[in-house]
């Protein structure tokens, strides 16, 4: 009777364990920003394209993923909808991804519609009080590489950043501009084209069927390098897309194929 009380017991722990690891839960995020209502920012044709193709890919991998696009990508929308997935998370194993495509500023901002601006470091405020460090930012946006440098004179502002466990993928360095080009034959920008290319399979080197962050950053860098190296309708600029991240996520898988 005793081995069978044990056995029942180890049989529930068992099962309780599993349908903890089945709890995870993932959230996503997509912003695209076509029509700025700005004065003094072009609309971006591709960006809208770029998120809801963006969150196509994330809801096939089984994310609670939503899209917002032009009038609805306003300042308090953003925010309140990352409050809210910020809320939502109820364990560490929960993971988050965001995807924004807008203007950017060497000052460390984005812009929403009608002209206000949500910074990184706001961004980064809200989703430090997770549940989950298991945070992947995705940004198309000129000047997005400052998210990493020149946010603020606050010497700890790094530390917070990195200890926050957040993983930022950008499309370029912090004097760069991100190229997304209003021709019919560009649906997306250049960065959105190589990053939802790989998610769909292409970046995966080792055909395990499985996309590493790592995998995903090699090859969405060497696509936008390459491109804007072989294109003349570019003019020859350059763009070098960056990952900010714990070396620990490098492994980390985003997507199956």
């Amino acid at each position: 009777m005793k081995k069978i009380t044990t056995l029942l017991v180890l049989v529930i722990s068992i099962l309780v364990m599993s349908a903890g690891a089945q709890a995870a839960n993932s959230f996503a995020l997509c912003m695209g920003l076509s029509k700025c209502n700005a004065r003094n920012y072009k609309d971006i044709e591709a960006a809208q394209n770029d998120a809801i193709d963006f969150k196509k890919v994330l809801a096939k991998q089984g994310y609670k993923a939503s899209v917002v696009t032009n009038k609805y990508a306003t300042r308090a929308n953003i925010l309140s909808r990352l409050r809210n997935i910020v809320a939502a998370t109820k364990s560490k194993d929960d993971r988050i991804v965001l995807f924004f495509a807008t203007h950017g500023s060497e000052k460390g901002y984005l812009l929403t519609y009608g002209g206000e601006f949500i910074e990184y470091r706001e961004i980064i405020d809200i989703l430090s009080k997770s549940k989950t460090k298991h945070i992947y930012i995705f940004v198309m946006a000129c000047y997005s590489g400052t998210v990493a440098s020149g946010l603020t004179s606050d010497p700890n502002w790094q530390n917070s950043m990195v200890k926050s466990g957040i993983s930022f993928m950008v499309s370029c360095r912090p004097d760069e501009t991100s190229k997304s080009i209003n021709m019919s034959h560009w649906k997306h920008s250049v960065f959105g084209q190589a990053l939802i290319k790989g998610l769909r399979g292409m970046s995966d080197t080792n055909s395990d069927r499985k996309i590493t962050l790592l995998e995903l950053y090699q090859y969405v860098y060497r696509e936008v390098v390459g491109r804007m190296n072989g294109s003349a309708e570019l003019g020859g600029e350059t763009q070098h897309p960056q990952l900010i991240c714990p070396s620990s996520e490098h492994n980390t898988v985003l997507a199956r194929w």
